[in-house]
């Protein structure tokens, strides 16, 4: 008994062991040499050291030799360039003379004179250095870099891409069996977001969702980004002030510009419009406020609390309505959502929600009652029409028939006939409602007046071969006699034997204004998808298809005759270009984004972070901008971008 307790007593540790790691064949291994003495036991250890010896020996010799990374930087490099790259091109500006094709020409009624880029083409072509350089440089890493990187792929990140895959392959038929297919690689004088920038915004999106995987990275971005705001911020002071980005003598020098550029009464900085740098800084404030943080140093938390006041500032001087209100009110969307994760009491958190609540209400009802008009419909109806024709004939059609020209508001006709082609006042014969009237001569003996009270915004101007009807806008409705007929001059002086009509329904017709013109546009790109649905007519070709004649809609929106080349409308921008199937495969991204955005920051079991639930409020501000919006080289890059970062943050987070 002494000898089997002498023996038996030690090995219990390690038989506790092998049952512990379930290593039931070593166990049963050991047990008939527990009793055999020590000397088996050491004979046995010795046999499993040399099998483990042997072991990582023929690994050795089955596995290649591999170079590790001379410099942890390399990892971390394509992502900071990136962020750089996309923070600096907005500001990038350089005059390249163009050549413009015909087409182009007659669409916007150019002359044969020389024409120039200083914004758009330039971009595009830093945009597609971007997406080459990077994917040069996935593939430098994947055949010279040790270890590789690690592929964060995921079933639905794999869905993700090929939906991307799929958008572009339909992008890629549509400009290929396009009209224009020529122009639709770049895009078109004015609007230089071709097929090939479509690729560059998906290959900015997989480079941020792919190189933005360390903490390293992410905070570097983070630093791009309060600076971006401060600069946005500053230069929207400055323009404020009458000092242009553009006619600085550094900006002159480096972008070979000649001339000044004018300073309006909204601030657009570099992006052409101040639409594009509303929409620009509604998308980034709600990332940025996000940014606030006590973690770091005290200088570090007022430098963040700087950008985001200038960039709320310089969202606030671009006075675009629909980004001003998307902006702030999803940033304070997220200040609420911080707030109920902060340790204050129930209290103090209900108390909050009351004030901003109150805040908004008032706010509303404040800038409601500032709108011109008697009753709180006039109110609302001049808040959503932006360029009201208020004291105008309210025009909504215009028929050529004959020797008759009439002209149609909701409730009156007004015609003017003629029994020949000699104009005078007197051979005229004018009617209203079909009753004929007389008209009031003036002194010149050209202009006729009339005492109606429905045609109290309705002159005519007569001269030898033409009518000018003066309407009440800023631009007079010219009809001309031809061959026995009557002609009306549309833009660009362009005669046309009938008005075509985008919808010939009158209440439709009437909420054309509403929106800034928005309404007519929308209407007019939906009646020019009947017949492209599938393919679209080719990237940045929506100018060739939509209907610039429609003289009554364009009146009772500007007051003058204007071009519309594009739908305002990313989404019924993207059915145009490349189809309607195309639309649906981005609305399927942005659901997917959305769907795993708000289960991984609103989640029962995830834990709160506030850069991400930052990221996902701004790409929803853009999405919803988009509805009135259209995607351009100023600000589509930037989105792409925090769409790669959000989708990577919604699904594996980043390495420490």
């Amino acid at each position: 008994m002494k000898r089997l307790r002498k023996q038996l007593f030690p090995a219990i540790p390690y038989i506790y062991r092998q049952y512990r790691t379930k290593s039931v064949w070593r166990l049963c291994t050991v047990l008939p040499t527990i009793f055999c003495g020590k000397e088996s036991r050491n004979r046995l250890q010795t046999n499993r050291f040399e099998e483990r010896r042997l072991k990582i020996s023929m690994e050795q010799k089955h596995r290649t030799s591999v170079t590790l990374s001379t410099s942890p930087r390399k990892l971390t490099l394509p992502g900071k360039k990136l962020a750089v790259c996309l923070c600096i091109l907005p500001f990038l500006t350089r005059s390249l003379t163009v050549e413009i094709p015909q087409s182009v020409r007659s669409a916007y009624f150019l002359g044969d004179g020389g024409y120039s880029d200083f914004e758009q083409l330039f971009r595009e072509f830093f945009l597609l250095g971007i997406a080459a350089a990077g994917v040069i440089w996935f593939f430098y890493e994947q055949i010279a870099l040790r270890p590789k990187r690690k592929l964060p792929m995921t079933r639905l990140t794999a869905v993700v891409f090929i939906l991307l895959g799929l958008y572009l392959l339909l992008g890629l038929l549509s400009t290929i069996t396009s009209e224009y297919a020529t122009e639709s690689w770049l895009g078109i004088y004015m609007l230089y977001e071709g097929y090939l920038a479509l690729v560059g915004y998906v290959v900015v999106f997989a480079a941020a969702w792919y190189w933005i995987d360390r903490k390293e990275v992410l905070d570097f971005v983070k630093s791009c980004l309060t600076v971006l705001s401060i600069v946005l911020g500053v230069l929207a002071l400055l323009e404020r002030s009458g000092i242009c980005y553009y006619n600085s003598a550094i900006v002159q020098f480096l972008g070979g510009l000649q001339g000044t550029v004018g300073v309006g009464d909204a601030v657009s900085l570099t992006f052409g419009n101040a639409d594009y740098l509303g929409m620009y800084c509604a998308m980034l404030l709600p990332v940025v406020v996000s940014l606030i943080t006590r973690e770091g140093t005290t200088k570090r938390l007022l430098v963040q609390i700087l950008a985001a006041v200038l960039l709320a500032t310089a969202l606030l001087l671009s006075k675009v309505m629909n980004a001003i209100l998307l902006g702030f009110g999803l940033t304070v969307v997220f200040l609420l959502i911080w707030a109920f994760h902060t340790n204050w009491k129930p209290i103090v958190k209900g108390c909050l929600c009351g004030v901003t609540a109150a805040a908004v209400v008032f706010g509303s009802v404040g800038f409601l009652w500032s709108r011109n008009g008697d009753t709180l419909s006039e109110k609302f109806r001049h808040t959503m029409i932006g360029m009201a024709q208020e004291e105008t004939f309210r025009i909504l059609s215009v028929d050529l028939n004959g020797n008759t020209v009439s002209v149609k508001n909701a409730n009156t006709t007004f015609s003017v006939a003629t029994a020949g082609n000699n104009l005078t006042p007197q051979e005229l014969t004018f009617t209203c409602n079909g009753t004929e009237v007389t008209p009031q001569i003036d002194a010149d003996g050209m202009t006729c007046s009339f005492a109606e009270p429905e045609l109290k915004h309705c002159q005519v101007q007569v001269q030898s071969d033409r009518l000018d009807f003066l309407m009440g806008y800023a631009t007079p409705l010219e009809v001309v006699r031809q061959d026995g007929s009557w002609l009306a001059l549309s833009v660009g002086q362009t005669p046309l034997t009938e008005v075509p009509e985008v919808s010939s329904s009158k209440s439709l017709q009437q909420c054309y204004p509403y929106l800034n013109g928005r309404v007519f546009v929308w209407a007019n790109t939906i009646s020019a998808l009947r017949d492209c649905w599938i393919l679209g007519h080719g990237p940045a070709t929506t100018i060739f298809y939509l209907n610039q004649y429609d003289l009554p809609a364009l009146l009772n929106i500007f007051g003058v005759y204007a071009l519309y080349n594009k739908p305002h409308n990313w989404y019924l921008q993207v059915a145009q270009d490349t189809g309607i199937p195309s639309m649906l495969l981005i609305l399927g991204v942005l659901v997917l984004f959305f769907v795993c955005g708000f289960r991984k920051c609103f989640g029962k079991q995830e834990k709160w972070d506030a850069f991400r639930t930052g990221l996902l409020l701004s790409v929803l501000s853009y999405a919803l901008m988009a509805f009135f919006n259209d995607s351009l080289i100023y600000h589509a890059p930037m989105f792409w971008f925090l769409l790669g970062i959000g989708w990577r943050q919604m699904t594996v987070g980043t390495e420490e």
